[in-house]
């Protein structure tokens, strides 16, 4: 007897309910929510647009003559629309500031040892549920302080009139042991064996509609270009990289300290956003207006600058390291797509040799080899790689 499956979809309020009410659990092996503020922010966005979401997987687990539908993908969404409906969020800088007022003795523990507070850093939405099965009995019993009250612009209507749809499994073994193995592949499957793709591919889903800024982000001829990785493998340039800061970096006042400030551990999304810049003039305050750079998005006799000039100076193809591919691109890059510059090239032996002087000092650096994608370790190799190719500029406009 086979396994049976059931497809459907189900809104926003009746999800809400399944949970609140517990009559849909996670597994015990799941891991914590982990989503940040922003990233329900961008799902709600989703719902509420009628973008795809992706469906939840749910399954039937039998035990001792009861049954429990458990969570096995889609945590993260369900939670998120619980979140946004109770108007909360975890905080998990006020939770680690109360831990720290226990330990120094500035806050009293409680009589019975129990903290009342949830701790947040390794939460999930059943935190939540525990204290009641309305919404109003759940806000009453939180601790103030513990949670954030944010208004992530979920209406009512959007709960009625919004749907995630749902895959939902019945075991054709009722042995629980045989479920529990069964569930615990699934996961697996789902959560480790998928093929993920990477970030130079993914991104390329948010501009492959647009044929004209192909050409920009990801230009042919910058594709040979690569750096050598520590398990021995290697990776393209990454060219919108290269292009986000630069472009910030000359409309936050030429200032290299104001690149990608706040950004640290979520560069992909700086990508992102320096993407939908150009092609939907979003996030011009950060990244300047690109129609302004080029217009009616005329940029094919800068690329071909830049692909002539790359050849002339002989730029090495394979790095043995990010400093080296840095120093050798971002000023390269700025002059001749940001400022509109030529590069004298008749001085190319003595522009090398002052590039390869600053990767040899950044690279005697051990602070900056350790780290080189450390924030302060990359603003340097920006600013260097900038001085040096100002000095080297022949005459002003190749438009």
């Amino acid at each position: 007897m086979n396994n049976r499956v059931y497809y459907g979809e189900y809104s926003l309020a009746y999800w809400v309910e399944l949970m609140l009410t517990k009559k849909i659990v996670l597994p015990k092996y799941q891991r914590h929510f982990v989503w940040e503020e922003s990233d329900v922010k961008e799902f709600v966005e989703a719902l509420k647009e009628k973008r795809f979401v992706p469906p939840v997987t749910i399954g039937l687990f039998q035990k001792d003559g009861k049954k429990q539908n458990l969570i096995i993908d889609g945590q993260q969404r369900l939670t998120s629309v619980l979140l946004a409906y109770l108007g909360l969020f975890p905080d998990k800088e006020q939770y680690k500031a109360h831990l720290a007022a226990l330990a120094n003795g500035d806050e009293e523990t409680p009589d019975d040892g129990e903290d009342s507070y949830d701790n947040v850093l390794l939460w999930n939405f059943e935190k939540l549920t525990e204290k009641g099965t309305k919404k109003q009995e759940i806000i009453n019993n939180i601790e103030s302080g513990n949670y954030k009250n944010i208004n992530f612009g979920l209406a009512v209507d959007d709960m009625k009139h919004s749907f995630i749809g749902f895959s939902y499994i019945v075991p054709a073994d009722e042995n629980p042991t045989a479920q529990q193995e069964y569930y615990s592949k699934m996961f697996r499957d789902i959560n480790q064996k998928g093929v993920t793709l990477l970030e130079l591919e993914s991104r390329k889903s948010l501009y492959f509609l647009n044929d004209q800024y192909e050409g920009y982000f990801d230009p042919v001829f910058m594709e040979d270009y690569r750096v050598q990785l520590a398990a021995g493998n290697q990776q393209q340039l990454d060219f919108v990289r290269y292009l986000s800061m630069l472009a910030a970096y000359e409309k936050q006042g030429k200032n290299v300290r104001k690149v990608a400030r706040g950004y640290r551990r979520i560069m992909e999304k700086y990508y992102e956003e320096y993407i939908f810049s150009v092609i939907e003039g979003k996030y011009e305050d950060k990244f300047g207006k690109f129609e302004d750079l080029y217009a009616n998005s005329n940029y094919s006799s800068a690329m071909e600058e830049l692909k002539n000039t790359i050849q002339q100076i002989d730029i090495p193809k394979t790095f043995p390291s990010i400093i080296n591919m840095d120093v050798f691109f971002f000023g390269l890059i700025y002059e001749i797509l940001f400022r509109k510059h030529h590069i004298d090239c008749g001085r190319k032996g003595e522009l090398t040799l002052q590039v390869e002087a600053a990767i040899t000092s950044f690279r005697n650096d051990v602070k900056h080899a350790a780290a080189p994608g450390q924030m302060g370790h990359l603003r340097q190799r920006i600013s260097k790689s900038l001085e040096i190719y100002s000095s080297f500029i022949s005459f002003t406009s190749h438009e």
